[in-house]
């Protein structure tokens, strides 16, 4: 499967709202979550069927906001993957302040695959996952490129 052949990203309104929930949540106590998201590939498009929020732990260090994700909740995610038949294909967070990629961001994805996505939500998603202020980031030849105009490619449905 080539997920670098990806054009159509087709996400049930569902999964946009419980995204969209999960990042505010988190962004009222001043911290960062991470949100994924899994379905299947056909041809060009990635239809999304689960949004996942794998056990993790985030932290307000003096440097900025951090999420952990532990092996355990790795392997977890990864069975389940397996045992539906899904793959993973695009992870989210949001900043406080403006969508970036952070250096963390960059060397610590969750989706690794090349193809894959990372989206970024500005002002901890207070504006929509789907804004104009929220980056989308695409791993190419291991390096993360944001995508310009990024959300061209999101279809809800």
């Amino acid at each position: 499967m080539n997920l670098t052949e990806l054009n159509i990203f087709t996400i049930p309104a569902r999964i946009v709202d419980e995204t969209e929930r999960n990042l505010r949540r988190a962004g009222r106590k001043g911290l960062e979550l991470f949100v994924l998201w899994s379905g299947l590939v056909s041809g060009n498009e990635f239809i999304a069927r689960t949004a996942h929020v794998p056990r993790q732990t985030s932290y307000q260090l003096e440097t900025g906001l951090m999420v952990r994700v532990d092996g355990d909740a790795l392997h977890q995610l990864n069975t389940w993957l397996y045992d539906h038949e899904e793959v993973l294909v695009v992870q989210i967070h949001a900043h406080p302040t403006e969508a970036f990629h952070s250096a963390t961001d960059d060397t610590y994805p969750i989706v690794t695959a090349e193809g894959s996505i990372s989206i970024v939500a500005a002002d901890f998603c207070r504006q929509g996952l789907l804004s104009e202020s929220t980056a989308v980031y695409r791993l190419d030849n291991q390096s993360w490129l944001e995508l310009d105009p990024p959300l061209g490619m999101f279809r809800v449905n």
